[in-house]
């Protein structure tokens, strides 16, 4: 093609690819930097996940020699993704069990140590040594290299074609005949018009070639005149610079015209509106003045007067006002010459385009959040996927925890008893851990609840300490008497581990983090995230921390979404806007006061619950259930889990139900088409092989409408409380299973007469 060979194509053509390139291979390390880090740190998470949830099993299947049992939890350990082998040793450092196999030397390896505590003292037992490998984070990431490098490629090579091809039709080929043109350019000839084929739309009536080819026809037409009235008549020529004139002035944009030593010799009035000076200001000086750097003056003397490189393309320079501000302008110079070659001087066209560039900056800051919002989205479903399986494992513990406590209460073993009070009470915290992630992944809103705040203050508070340096001070003042307040328990937990997180990170590993609960009965304050003013009784929640504080000028945007002051890497930038989006969803308020060097206080203004009504139906929940109280009505339980089904199959009939239990739901719909008439409700579990739980319930309908349903999730997209109920089911429950709400919840189902 023809504008292949012109050294303007080739120099953009090789800057396209250069640009991209050097984009390219930049975005690509940054972001398999990002993928490696990531990678590296969902293998420490699933190390770090054993230890918190396998190591109190392991010690105590170590202490009392239950070789079946270590095997057995070491087989489990293998067979999590990227864990390829596990062993224990003695303290001697002699093999007791081992699983998997070691097949590279791409590896993570951790160390545990196993003691158990007895009489008072902690006795070592062993070593759990765990193996992880990194092969399948460098095949990932030798995927994404091919994808984003042959991506890019077809990308560049695209854009530079379409780029050629229009520079070509919009610009080149104007330019060579608009060339060609004004070469032939006389003074004593009556010169032809310049006309070029183009579009006769109306968008290119007043473009920039327009404009070029209406002055050259105008000036041909005015040398040519000037020519012969300057033989003829002195008074036809002021008639012909009057023209000029006009039309110099309508021109919308700035317009300036300097001799060959650069002086400015006229402008037009939308110069003089663009840059401030008058023309009598600026007539006679130098184009240097009109430049923020004094450095841009020299390189325009290469671009306009160099007689090799007469530049007459547009180019963005950065100039100055007369009152001292900046802008971009976008800008072509034009040389000018007399017919024998001789330069006079040149016109320069400037458009102001920094609102243009503003635009653009914002859309690629726009593009930022989507990047990052989808990336919080895929966080989100990795959540929600870790949960249906680490609910039922919790099902279990909690399960059994409560089976094992009913039994011993007849032995009156309090050492036993106490042991699984704190099984009960870690497995309620892993529940409440999990919860708390399925409501920052969205799927899981929760409910508003009656919360005390100083207990739940203290959960908090246990579960950051290990979080925080001992070289940071958690300080506590809490007024123990506060009225509880009605919210979502598990949003609460995140509200206040935000900004105890927060602040942690603020002071670099140095400082105090005060957190006060008080109840205030007069206060009148504005919010600063929605900046309403509220006024009334709250209770008034405070986290303060002795840290960098917060500039005054990012006050107001610390809520806005993907805002952070943290550096890249180290922060989403949603947490403070959920915090908005939570407290204000329950009528609560926030306050931040801050100051430079000093710190930041963080003041939460929830509203207190002081009717008796909302107190006297929470009690009314907790009454006792007599374990009479089934009156042998007959349940039929089904869940893939045989641990949670045999569990649930116990403590049913520990309360005086009949039960039957499967673990297959095809089983299930069979045992019910046969004795449909015996059971008087199910308890389902949603996620199962061959039929899942909502597909079964359709089924059973079609055989008996009326059956009572209870549906038990421990975590799906396909099914909420809202649709169960919908399709008929008496009951929604989230797993891990609340055995006295359920309790509670079959007994006013099934209309049990106490």
């Amino acid at each position: 093609m023809k504008h292949l060979q012109s050294k303007i194509s080739k120099v953009l053509v090789l800057y396209i690819v250069l640009f991209s390139s050097v984009v390219t291979l930049i975005l690509t390390a940054i972001q398999l930097r990002l993928d490696y880090n990531e990678g590296i740190n969902v293998i420490y998470q699933r190390v770090e996940q054993v230890r918190l949830t396998n190591i109190d099993s392991i010690t105590q299947s170590l202490w009392t020699l239950d070789s079946s049992s270590i095997q057995i939890q070491l087989d489990g350990l293998s067979r999590i993704n990227d864990i390829i082998f596990v062993k224990i040793t003695d303290k001697d450092n002699k093999l007791i069990a081992a699983a998997g196999s070691v097949n590279t030397k791409n590896i993570i390896t951790a160390n545990i140590q196993l003691t158990q505590k007895y009489r008072g003292r902690n006795t070592p037992l062993g070593t759990l040594t765990i193996i992880a490998t990194k092969e399948n984070l460098y095949q990932q990431l030798i995927s994404t290299i091919i994808v984003i490098l042959i991506s890019q490629a077809i990308k560049t090579f695209l854009v530079s074609l379409f780029i050629l091809i229009i520079f070509y039709y919009l610009v080149t080929r104007h330019l060579e005949k608009i060339s060609q043109h004004s070469a032939k350019l006389k003074f004593s000839s009556k010169p032809d018009l310049l006309t070029l084929n183009r579009d006769t739309s109306a968008a290119s009536h007043n473009d920039e070639l327009a404009s070029v080819v209406n002055s050259i026809n105008k000036m041909s037409s005015n040398m040519y005149s000037t020519y012969k009235d300057l033989l003829l008549n002195q008074n036809a020529l002021a008639e012909r610079e009057a023209q000029f004139s006009s039309i110099f002035n309508a021109i919308s944009d700035a317009i300036f015209f300097a001799n060959s030593d650069r002086k400015i010799i006229q402008v037009n009035p939308a110069f003089m509106r663009l840059f401030g000076y008058s023309l009598e200001e600026i007539k006679g000086h130098t184009t240097k003045m009109l430049y923020a750097s004094p450095n841009e003056y020299d390189n325009q003397r290469e671009k306009l007067y160099h007689s090799e490189l007469h530049n007459t393309s547009l180019f963005k320079v950065e100039y100055k006002r007369k009152e001292g501000s900046t802008f971009i302008g976008e800008t072509m110079g034009t040389p000018v010459s007399l017919p024998d070659g001789t330069q006079i001087g040149f016109i320069g066209i400037v458009r102001d385009i920094s609102k243009r560039l503003l635009a653009e900056i914002e859309e690629r800051q726009l593009q930022t959040q989507l990047q990052q919002s989808q990336k919080i989205e895929a966080i989100g479903q990795l959540t929600g996927g870790i949960a249906h399986d680490f609910n039922n494992i919790l099902n279990s513990i909690l399960g059994y925890s409560e089976l094992s406590m009913m039994s011993i209460k007849k032995s009156g073993d309090n050492d036993l008893k106490s042991y699984l009070e704190q099984i009960t009470i870690a497995g309620e915290r892993a529940r409440d851990l999990v919860a708390q992630m399925l409501s920052f992944s969205r799927s899981n809103p929760g409910e508003p609840q009656l919360i005390k705040l100083p207990k739940l203050i203290k959960e908090v508070i246990s579960l950051l300490r290990p979080t925080i340096p001992s070289s940071i001070k958690l300080v506590t003042e809490i007024d123990e008497l506060v009225p509880p307040v009605l919210m979502d328990n598990t949003q609460m937990h995140q509200i206040l581990m935000n900004l105890c997180i927060n602040a942690r990170d603020a002071m670099g590993g140095n400082g105090t983090i005060t957190i006060k609960l008080s109840y205030i009965q007069n206060i009148d304050k504005i919010c600063s995230s929605c900046k309403k003013a509220f006024k009334g009784k709250y209770i008034k929640l405070t986290v303060e921390d002795t840290g960098s504080g917060i500039q005054p000028e990012l006050i107001d945007k610390i809520f806005d979404p993907f805002m952070s002051t943290k550096d890249v890497g180290k922060g989403t930038g949603m947490g403070l806007s959920v915090v908005h989006g939570i407290l204000h969803k329950h009528d609560s308020h926030i306050f931040v006061k801050s100051t430079p060097n000093r710190g930041t206080q963080f003041h939460i203004y929830i509203p207190p619950i002081i009717d008796n009504n909302h107190i006297e139906k929470t009690n009314d929940k907790q009454k006792k259930i007599s374990h009479e109280d089934g009156k042998g009505k007959h349940i039929l339980v089904v869940d893939d889990e045989k641990s949670i089904a045999i569990f649930l199959q116990k403590f049913l009939k520990s309360y005086n139900y009949q039960v039957t239990f499967t673990t297959s739901s095809v089983h299930a719909l069979e045992i019910f088409k046969k004795k449909h008439a015996d059971f008087d409700l199910i308890i389902t579990d949603q996620t199962m092989p061959e039929l899942s739980g909502t597909e079964m319930i359709k089924k059973i309908f079609q055989i008996r409408p009326d059956i009572p349903v209870v549906l038990c999730t421990g975590y799906s997209e396909q099914v909420n409380k809202e649709s169960a109920l919908e399709m008929g089911c008496a009951l929604y429950m989230n797993k891990p299973i609340k055995l006295h709400t359920l309790l509670h919840a079959l007994h006013d189902i099934l209309q049990i007469k106490t």
